[in-house]
């Protein structure tokens, strides 16, 4: 097995020669700033802050010096830096949609017909969409990703896990920081961060920043006129936050962001097609129309005129107020308001123009997807929530109340052709609109006990009651002809609860269990004629057990779980493709369960050198999986031909951190590291996707190395950094999604950037 020769081997050096950042960064070796030894990180995956080291649940928590280093400002650049986490381009030719999965968790389904089983926090404020997380994320203080349910805290939608991300308040001392990056593919980043300090004796501080993000095609484009390189991006961003110390228990947080930018859709490349489409479009050229482009290999330039582009505009903003009646009790109040728009048009795979006989005889333009193809969307979220947190003796408690609103608008128009003969075909043009509201209302609570007789062990239950409502109208249209309107509504309630036991052998190693349970509302799915079919609540009982270890004088840290999880009518995001055209199709695959295990190794041995690795297994067993049977019309079981969509069974990451030379307070820094994830399926089921052994993702190995010159003095108060980046070093052909468009007859690939290489200059005053 390529993974055990590729990561085991570093887990017997790790307890020799070991890391810094286990549960800290997964996916970056780094060293603690003060006398060597493991880094003490400080998560709120309970609503309070404490230890990593003293949460019983698997969480593993990403620095500031890490992201900063790496340059992490979005969701999709955590991709391996977890065990059990993959992070990918959803299914289609855009730039903005992606899927993400926890433990075998996750989905394809980047519109909002259903709700996705991750939720991703930002500052406490619930980012609805995956789409709408793929903004400029600006000087972050730490990301949490909370592996398994997390149905009492984090509330709804939670089946797989959730992503906590928590940016720096603003300093109380003016600064500025400028970083510059340039890379491959005529890659130019900038941002700039100011921060004010307290203005006067008023408390109040003030950090702003600007980010300009181009980036050139990675396929480049043999027509310039009015085209764009495949995967070409431009992008300007905004935020603005504010923090004030009203009195010594008053504080308050405002924050808000803009973002807007512009991109080339990816390549979807034409890869394999039935015989009878083969057949027919091959023809094109007789009709005085352009040949059919089909490969299955990674094209290293295309010709695309007229290409459009996509556009994203992405803005929110959010107040935390917080009032500290007491040490012992305080009250905190989130509002968050968020809205996304996108338009994204899709490539056309580098096809001419194609021309066909049509069924009434006539020649005309034929399509297998085409400009005319686009997804757009709009999403609107209110949320507020209160929070009481406090502590009575042993005891200490979270209680709040929720409240979320959505308003979801989507209208996808798809131009394609449907081959009934070799010498003839019906040419479709189809529209779908429907707008969906979602209201969520919940209250929860949570208390963790130490007896004073056992004050090494401590009892942790929680318990979450929600209540869910969704509408949704849809109008379609084909070939000009209004379908049949829908309409419908439904709502939910669900009680989840958490319960959780851990017990500290000594003050440097704990042994905890947790059952949780966890909910995600059920929804329609909007796309057909009439009133759209209804999908009902997926639900998840969870079981976990684990051990965290600080070990030789906090040089080596080694956190182990292993788990067990349930499904009941486990949601599942099926594209189907057909004379209405292609989309995504949420159903009730039935029951399933998942299983693996997650391990993180982490030492530090001296204060100039760190060594990390982990590794994630899932194992996923259907055990009723229902499918609508086209041929017979009736539903029957298939769960012995599932396969689990978009889901590595193996994930690991190795990496190496080390200061090679000191000059005063200049440090020489090497760090190197490689992440694993295993191949995976596109699609669940092969009889209905012809096609997906052929598109099956290859395993995924990336190598990066990067070299760097900190804190150069420059004055008495400025400081320089200097980075030299490679990523994806091995310069694999990495496929990032493909399509099966099942009974249209053909298949797409998409490939991702090659090799990178590239500078970044920070400077900081």
């Amino acid at each position: 097995m390529k993974l055990a020769s590729a990561l085991l081997l570093p887990a017997v050096v790790a307890t020799t020669a070991p890391t810094a950042h286990a549960q800290t960064d997964a996916g970056e070796a780094s060293l603690s700033e003060v006398g060597g030894g493991v880094e003490d990180i400080v998560v709120t995956a309970r609503r309070r802050s404490e230890n990593i080291q003293n949460v019983p649940l698997s969480v593993t928590g990403i620095s500031a010096d890490t992201m900063s280093r790496q340059n992490i400002t979005s969701v999709e650049r955590l991709d391996g830096l977890a065990p059990s986490l993959s992070i990918r381009t959803a299914p289609g030719p855009t730039t903005s949609g992606i899927v993400v999965n926890i433990r075998g968790i996750g989905g394809s389904d980047a519109t909002g017909i259903s709700d996705y089983p991750i939720a991703t926090y930002v500052d406490g404020v619930l980012i609805a969409r995956p789409n709408a997380t793929l903004f400029d994320l600006v000087d972050l203080e730490r990301v949490e990703i909370l592996r398994g349910p997390q149905g009492t805290l984090f509330g709804r939608n939670t089946t797989g896990g959730a992503i906590n991300i928590a940016t720096k308040a603003p300093a109380h001392r003016f600064g500025v920081e400028q970083r510059l990056i340039y890379g491959t593919y005529n890659l130019l980043r900038a941002r700039t961060t100011i921060d004010t300090g307290e203005l006067g004796n008023s408390g109040v501080a003030i950090k702003t920043a600007y980010s300009h993000i181009s980036q050139d095609g990675y396929i480049p484009n043999t027509i310039k006129t009015n085209s764009g390189e495949v995967g070409a991006k431009r992008s300007n961003a905004a935020y603005i936050a504010v923090h004030g110390e009203i009195s010594q228990a008053f504080t308050i947080d405002l924050r808000a962001d803009y973002m807007k930018s512009r991109n080339v859709p990816l390549l979807q490349q034409l890869a394999y097609m039935s015989p009878l489409q083969f057949a027919y479009f091959s023809q094109s050229p007789s009709f005085g129309g352009d040949p059919l482009v089909i490969t299955t290999k990674k094209p290293k330039r295309t010709a695309i005129a007229d290409q459009p582009r996509g556009r994203n505009e992405n803005w929110g903003g959010s107040g935390t107020f917080n009032y500290e009646f007491s040490p012992a009790f305080s009250l905190k109040s989130i509002t968050g308001y968020r809205k996304f728009e996108e338009e994204q048009p899709v490539s056309n795979g580098a096809q001419g123009r194609l021309l066909g006989r049509l069924a009434d005889g006539t020649i005309g333009r034929v399509y297998l997807f085409d400009y005319p193809t686009s997804a757009n969307a709009k999403d609107r979220t209110f949320t507020q929530e209160v929070q009481a947190l406090g502590s009575l003796g042993n005891l200490d408690y979270v209680l709040g109340l929720y409240y979320f609103d959505e308003r979801y608008s989507s209208r996808t128009t798809q131009n394609f052709t449907f081959a009934i003969s070799p010498t003839s075909a019906l040419t479709f043009e189809n529209v779908r609109d429907y707008i969906q509201r979602s209201k969520s209302y919940a209250a929860f609570g949570q208390i963790s006990y130490k007896p004073s007789f056992a004050p090494e062990l401590e009892l942790t239950g929680g318990l979450r009651y929600t209540h869910d409502k969704k509408s949704i109208r849809q109008a379609n249209f084909s070939n000009g002809a209004a379908l049949t309107p829908g309409v419908d509504e439904d709502s939910w309630s669900d009680f989840s609860w958490s319960a959780s036991a851990n017990y500290r052998l000594s003050p440097q190693f704990m042994l905890y269990t947790r059952a949780a349970t966890a909910y995600r509302a059920g929804g329609f799915d909007a796309g057909g004629a009439g009133n759209p079919n209804g999908f009902d609540p997926e639900k998840v009982k969870s079981y976990e057990a684990g051990f965290k270890a600080d070990l030789i004088d906090r040089t080596l840290r080694i956190n182990g779980s292993a788990y067990f999880m349930n499904y009941n009518d486990l949601q599942v995001s099926q594209f189907v493709a057909g004379t209405s055209g292609g989309r995504t199709q949420t159903v009730n695959a039935g029951k399933a369960s998942f299983s693996g295990f997650e391990l993180e190794v982490t030492a530090a041995p001296t204060d100039d050198f760190a060594v990390n690795w982990n590794v994630g297994y899932v194992h996923s067993n259907y055990k009723q999986y229902k499918y609508l049977d086209p041929a017979t019309n009736l539903i029957i079981d298939v769960a012995d031909e599932v396969h689990n969509p978009h889901v590595p069974d193996w994930t690991g990451n190795v990496g190496a951190d080390w200061v090679a030379a000191k000059w005063n307070d200049t440090r020489l820094r090497v760090n190197v590291n490689y992440a694993y994830q295993a191949g995976s399926w596109n699609f669940p089921l092969t009889r209905a996707s012809p096609y997906n052994p052929l598109i099956r993702q290859n395993a995924q190995e990336n190598l990066s190395a990067r070299i760097t010159l900190e804190d150069i003095p420059v004055g008495s108060r400025a400081r320089l950094t200097v980075q030299a980046y490679g990523e994806n070093l091995l310069d694999q052909d990495q496929r990032i999604n493909s399509a099966d468009f099942g009974s249209l007859g053909f298949a797409t690939l998409t490939w991702a950037e090659g090799r990178r290489f590239g500078i970044m200059a920070t400077a900081r005053y």
